[in-house]
């Protein structure tokens, strides 16, 4: 792998900073369950590395009061997203600032916390962005990524076109530097780096027709992500429009189905730093 940082391939996109808040909001529950397990106090000092426009650093933030959550991406438009959905909520405890998160301007021991969710995926070399967390982290501090699995991914009823069309695209993905099966590789990652103490958390996501607005939020998170390169998926051959045409009308039978199930699975890893 390449020691060199890469563009996040959505970067400055003011649709997928819509993206972005729509699936916190779809994945709010797992959110708070992680939050819930790295055990956030008042006055602790933590990083959220890769915040996007910011949905969980303000999560965090009601956690840690009176302390600063300090939240760093690389994408100039996020980072001017999330200081106004921080202003429009009026929280003043955040900090959001540009940067690289695999060369942190901050000081080595910085925080109590150290936190990236749906990054690893993105990066080039995540040995060493964990790494960089852990600089910044305190001895006996904490480093934690959260991050998703494709492979296990399941619906009912089934959907064979819809998830050979995910598969093709998670493979397309990977050529383009997206792992999207990242999830059952975080407790090496954390060993590699030389991280005490790590634990996995899988901490599965699920939708039923008991509350037909999770199912739906659940369900579209995988639809707009394809949605969103769609169109170059085809151009490249990828895909067909036929193919993504009967792929939503399989996805539109699921969300009508009576005994329709949608489940995914996100994994938190966490590290103590010795």
């Amino acid at each position: 792998m390449s020691d060199r940082s890469r563009e996040y391939a959505y970067a400055g996109r003011l649709e997928e900073a819509r993206r972005l808040e729509a699936q916190a909001n779809a994945l709010g529950t797992i959110i708070e369950k992680e939050l819930n397990i790295l055990g956030l106090k008042p006055n602790m000092k933590v990083l959220d590395a890769g915040c996007g426009t910011g949905a969980v650093t303000r999560r965090m933030a009601s956690k840690v009061f009176p302390e600063k959550v300090c939240g760093v991406d690389i994408d100039p438009l996020f980072i001017d997203e999330a200081k106004k959905a921080a202003s429009r909520e009026g929280l003043t405890n955040v900090q959001f600032t540009l940067g690289n998160i695999d060369n942190l301007k901050y000081e080595k021991g910085r925080f109590d916390l150290s936190y990236c969710r749906l990054v690893l995926m993105h990066v080039h070399n995540t040995v060493k962005t964990i790494s960089e967390l852990k600089r910044v982290t305190k001895r006996r501090g904490i480093v934690a990524a959260s991050d998703i699995d494709d492979g296990a991914m399941l619906w009912f009823p089934q959907t064979p076109r819809f998830f050979n069309l995910w598969s093709k695209f998670g493979q397309w993905a990977k050529a383009r530097g997206d792992d999207r099966y990242i999830g059952r590789q975080l407790f090496s990652i954390f060993s590699e780096a030389d991280l005490d103490s790590v634990n996995i958390y899988p901490i599965p996501m699920y939708g039923s027709q008991q509350s037909p607005v999770a199912l739906k939020m659940l369900v579209s998170v995988p639809v707009q992500i394809i949605e969103q390169d769609k169109e170059e998926l085809i151009k490249e051959g990828v895909i067909t429009a036929k193919d993504y045409r009967e792929s939503l009308s399989e996805v539109q039978l699921v969300l009508s189905h009576p005994g329709a199930f949608a489940m995914g699975m996100t994994f938190l890893a966490t590290g103590e730093v010795p």
